[in-house]
């Protein structure tokens, strides 16, 4: 995998609203990815979409005073802005919202076909050589899609592919993960926990395991999302639940409950 250990990341969609600013949470969104930083984590996962900007600068202040090599920001331009230019100017207003000299991990965030594929990638790969960005992937991209958006590229890589998937949202494994497996591009996870939809589940197995390993439903679900070769970045604020998530690390899950899970 490309993206530091641990496997496990801070999702930030809500942070400073979700289609549109709301400032109201700012700064106990702060202190949420402070908090997830102290306790081990490196994986920042932000968009220029999320809140129009202001997640991005919220993650700015929370990672002011802390070295930039300790910490991993993924961030994504927007679909409305895949043409030439508008990449190279998404990457100057997400670099100056999150007050950074270069983002590790700059991610198409969906596809557009209004835009040639081409043209966006010329971009992308322009911003990896101008040192904005230190690597660059995919969201939301088929298999398909993926091998179209590597061959316009000049001499770089795709490494990473951020999509939907967890335990009840798995139609994407038959296909995308093996795919980017085999292509040796990391697959991040994001609502890896179903919106909270796990801890509320009246799940036989899923509670049984739980038990059995004295850990949380929503512990299983992200380590054996972790056990699928996957990068889960939860979003919380709630300093309880992400204790919670950091509590999915340091531990296995045996194959045989591994593969109760995914049957």
């Amino acid at each position: 995998m490309h993206l530091p250990l641990p496997h496990l990341g801070l999702g930030t969609w809500g942070m400073g609203g979700k289609w549109e600013r709301d400032p109201s949470n700012v700064d106990e969104s702060v202190d949420a990815i402070r908090l997830g930083l102290s306790l081990g984590l490196r994986i920042i996962d932000v968009a220029e979409l999320y809140g129009q900007g202001l997640a991005e600068e919220i993650v700015g202040k929370a990672i002011t005073g802390r070295p930039r090599e300790q910490v991993y920001i993924i961030s994504k331009v927007w679909k409305e802005h895949l043409a030439y230019d508008d990449v190279l100017k998404a990457t100057e207003g997400s670099l100056e919202r999150l007050n950074t000299p270069y983002i590790d991990l700059y991610l198409v965030h969906w596809p557009n076909e209004k835009v040639p594929l081409s043209e966006t990638m010329h971009a992308m790969e322009h911003v990896l050589d101008e040192g904005l960005v230190r690597a660059i992937g995919v969201s939301n991209f088929s298999p398909e899609l993926i091998e179209e958006a590597q061959a316009t590229l000049a001499h770089s890589k795709l490494v990473a592919n951020e999509i939907e998937y967890n335990l009840s949202a798995r139609t994407s494994k038959q296909e995308i993960i093996p795919y980017c497996h085999a292509h040796d591009i990391d697959v991040i996870a994001y609502r890896p926990l179903a919106k909270g939809a796990f801890a509320d589940a009246d799940n036989a197995t899923l509670e049984e395991i739980a038990q059995r390993y004295g850990k949380t439903k929503n512990q299983i679900a992200l380590n054996w999302l972790i056990s699928q070769g996957t990068i889960p970045i939860p979003k919380s604020s709630n300093p309880a639940h992400i204790r919670e998530n950091v509590g999915a690390l340091g531990w296995s899950l045996l194959q045989e409950d591994i593969a109760c899970l995914t049957a």
